[in-house]
Order: C-alpha cells, then structure tokens, then sequence
C-alpha cells in the first residue's frame, strides 16, 4: 500500500525535474535537510566496518532495532560495500 505522501512524491516526480519540487518543499528547506543528512552520512561512511555501517545505515532511515533483521543487514552491507568500492575506485 502506498501512502499518500509517497503517491504524491512519485506523481510529481514524472512532472518536475528539481528534487525540491518533486519533494513540495522550498529550494531552501532541501538545502538545509541535504546539508544535515549529508553530513549524518559521511560519518556512517566512516565507520569502516560494513555490517556496523550497515547497521547505523538501517537506524538512520528509521528503522528500529527489532525490525533490523538479517535480510536487511545484508542488503545494507552491499549498499555500503558497492558505495565505498565505488568512491575508492573515483579517487585511484
């Protein structure tokens, strides 16, 4: 079931090209959350262990502990692991 905000995200999505639009919200709230979350993310990547980063990954979109379970750990681990290969293969 889609919510109404995800509907509404998807629908403006096939009108619009800017994420801020898409999202409904002003060019500046997008600036400000990007900032924070941006910044949030870095120090995930940092963590230099996959399944800790995977883990911190899952909690900072929201899940809880006890909906953390091993189908998600793995799917985290590939997403931190594909990211960090990709930014390690940019900079050699």
């Amino acid at each position: 079931m889609v919510s109404r905000f995800v509907e509404g995200v998807l629908s403006r999505a096939e009108k619009f090209e800017r994420i801020y639009e898409i999202l409904g919200i002003s060019r500046e709230d997008y600036d400000k959350l990007f900032s924070r979350y941006g910044e949030e993310f870095q120090r995930i990547l940092r963590s230099r262990r996959f399944v800790r980063a995977g883990v911190e990954l899952l909690r900072w979109l929201g899940f809880s502990d006890e909906e953390i379970d091993l189908e998600r750990v793995v799917k985290a681990v590939v997403v931190m692991k594909v990211l960090v290969h990709y930014l390690n293969k940019r900079r050699g």
